[in-house]
């Protein structure tokens, strides 16, 4: 069939750029798909669900009733403070305290199996290496499990109301472990006493309830988990 030239012109002009179009939706369609890509890549790994427990800075104060009738040594043995056995007690288990004078102790290492401490300016102790603990922001983890110095995103944790009123954006770092944080264990800091526990439970976080960590970036290689404490602070 013969076409006329004008209807040639309008037919091949309209196959170009209907040819045009395709190609652009091509394009459209291969960009959207290496965004889409690019933002799955970009989306926190999922670490799994770790159950929960929390821990705190130990109050001599609360202990005055008991009678003083043990001490606490540092590594190198030397008397630092005396103290009743049942803060040492607790102490031993939360690894930092708050004696009655102000101070501040903290988890050294052990001797014979003795727990030893060292006195720290930091004020709510200290984790791994040179890091200080911050409520609500540092979690204890087994390192075979989380890398030490990572920064994490606890799911359940966000919009948490803290003790200050402000909102929980469900960061943490992992700066410390604890002797039975293991395995799909982590031990969330609450501060100064027992009172913490009352921000989680509100939170509906409940002792070993299941929570959701998410990677969000890995140890630096300057962290403070890396750093050593000098020897005259030991």
């Amino acid at each position: 069939m013969n076409i006329p030239l004008y209807k040639s012109v309008i037919f091949n002009r309209s196959s170009a750029n209907m040819t045009f179009i395709f190609a652009m939706l091509i394009m459209l369609g291969s960009s959207t798909s290496l965004n889409a890509g690019a933002e799955l890549s970009e989306r926190p790994e999922m670490l799994g669900q770790f159950r929960n427990t929390y821990y705190y800075v130990v109050i001599e104060a609360d202990y005055a009733q008991y009678p003083t009738d043990t001490v606490l040594r540092s590594m190198k043995g030397n008397v630092i403070a005396e103290v009743s056995s049942r803060f040492k007690k607790a102490l031993d288990i939360e690894g930092t305290g708050k004696l009655i004078n102000g101070r501040i102790v903290n988890y050294a290492g052990r001797v014979d199996k003795e727990v030893r401490y060292l006195f720290t300016d930091a004020p709510w102790g200290l984790g791994v290496g040179t890091c200080e603990l911050v409520p609500f922001h540092t979690i204890a983890v087994d390192p075979s499990q989380i890398p030490l110095g990572s920064t994490v995103k606890i799911e359940e944790t966000v919009g948490m109301v803290l003790p200050d009123g402000s909102l929980h954006d469900g960061i943490w770092r992992a700066d410390d472990v604890g002797g039975a944080i293991k395995k799909d264990r982590i031990d969330l800091f609450t501060g100064t006493g027992r009172d913490g526990s009352t921000t989680l439970s509100k939170a509906g976080i409940y002792h070993l309830k299941p929570l959701t960590l998410r990677m969000i970036e890995p140890p630096a290689l300057d962290s403070c988990v890396h750093q050593k404490l000098l020897d005259e602070e030991l």
